[in-house]
């Protein structure tokens, strides 16, 4: 009788040993699902993260073309035609040159041009050149059913000259802008720009605040991202 307790107490210390040697195990394994687990979440998290664009912009040259609208602070309104180049350094920031053609029109009866004669009755030339900066801080896409489109946003700031029989001097600029995107090169260009520069009306000079609505289309090169 005395060997069979004795034996069941060596089996009961065994057994027990044997859950404290295996307790460790058990918690190597619970740390490796854990690790595993918290891994899989932190992916799942900046996959979220990650703006789902259309087009990658950063590195890519744009071409584009535009016409429009052209409201004058002197003169009557006209219509304004040219283009522009982009060079796209990050998804948000792009530098742009530029360069617009207008013209000057005023029918003979505003007090100004009846008094004055400043365009002696003809139509004069005006030149728009300027460089700017293009930060475009929100990228988004609508959906309309099955069609998803993709646009940027973007505010403009920069400075070139005004060229005109009235005007040779430095003019600044300012804007806002929306792009949409159809495919992976090609971009649709809403424009707002005020230009604000100075006017030589005989002996005075005025400050002038010149808009331009514009719609153009640009291109993005290389064509492939």
């Amino acid at each position: 009788m005395a060997a069979v307790k004795g034996a069941l107490a060596l089996a009961l210390l065994l057994a027990s040993a044997g859950i404290v040697r295996a307790q460790p195990v058990n918690d190597d394994r619970a740390v490796c699902i854990d690790q595993e687990v918290k891994a899989d979440l932190d992916a799942k998290r900046r996959k979220r993260s990650v703006r789902d664009r259309l087009v990658q912009k950063t590195n890519r040259h744009e071409i584009v073309v535009r016409g429009g609208h052209y409201v004058s602070d002197m003169f009557d309104a006209t219509w304004v035609a040219g283009g522009a180049y982009l060079y796209h350094l990050t998804e948000d920031f792009a530098i742009e040159a530029s360069g617009a053609y207008t013209r000057l029109i005023s029918t003979p009866g505003p007090e100004l041009e009846r008094t004055f004669s400043l365009l002696e009755g003809r139509e004069r030339r005006a030149l728009l050149f300027s460089t700017n900066l293009v930060f475009s801080p929100l990228h988004a896409k609508l959906q309309s059913g099955s069609s998803i489109v993709h646009f940027d946003v973007s505010v403009t700031l920069g400075a070139g000259v005004v060229d005109s029989v009235l005007t040779s001097g430095v003019a600044g600029n300012a804007g806002i802008g929306f792009a949409f995107f159809v495919g992976r090169a090609v971009t649709i260009r809403l424009d707002l720009r005020d230009h604000v520069y100075q006017q030589q009306l005989l002996t005075q000079t005025e400050l002038v605040s010149d808009l331009a609505a514009t719609l153009g289309i640009g291109l993005l090169l290389p064509l492939t991202e």
